[in-house]
């Protein structure tokens, strides 16, 4: 009978550590793949998200390199009622997005800390990275 107990709770066991274990590998491989790259930074957009009226675009700002700071430009066209959220990949320091139009005051992004703004009127806005005019975005709203 103890070791009946002893054996059911040595699986248990090591049922957590396997689960512990897989879930710090999934994290450790998203960290990985942050870190490797060409030596750049970019703007990378995502797929949207339908969610109620509009749908959320995601804009992730990463950084490689404080040398190497070269993007092409990106653009993203959504609809009038839609919203973009910008995402610092950058671990350490903040990026500040500027609003080009004037929609909203400079940015402080920190890493992991989305800022999000919802586009309701239609047009071109222009955004960039303050000091780094290579990290840019066009938005056009239609």
């Amino acid at each position: 009978m103890v070791r009946l107990v002893k054996g059911r709770i040595l699986v248990l066991l090591l049922l957590f550590v396997f689960l512990f274990a897989s879930g710090c590998a999934e994290e450790g491989a998203e960290t990985e793949a942050e870190e490797s790259g060409d030596s750049e930074a970019s703007a990378e957009t995502q797929d949207k998200v339908s969610s109620g009226p509009g749908e959320i675009h995601t804009i992730y700002l990463e950084y490689y390199n404080a040398t190497t700071q070269s993007v092409s430009r990106s653009e993203l066209d959504i609809s009038a009622g839609d919203t973009v959220s910008w995402w610092s990949k950058k671990r350490q320091g903040t990026y500040v997005l500027v609003s080009e139009e004037g929609l909203f005051p400079d940015q402080n992004l920190a890493y992991r800390v989305p800022y999000s703004y919802t586009f309701n009127n239609p047009g071109t806005y222009l955004f960039a990275v303050k000091d780094i005019p290579e990290m840019n975005v066009t938005v056009r709203v239609s």
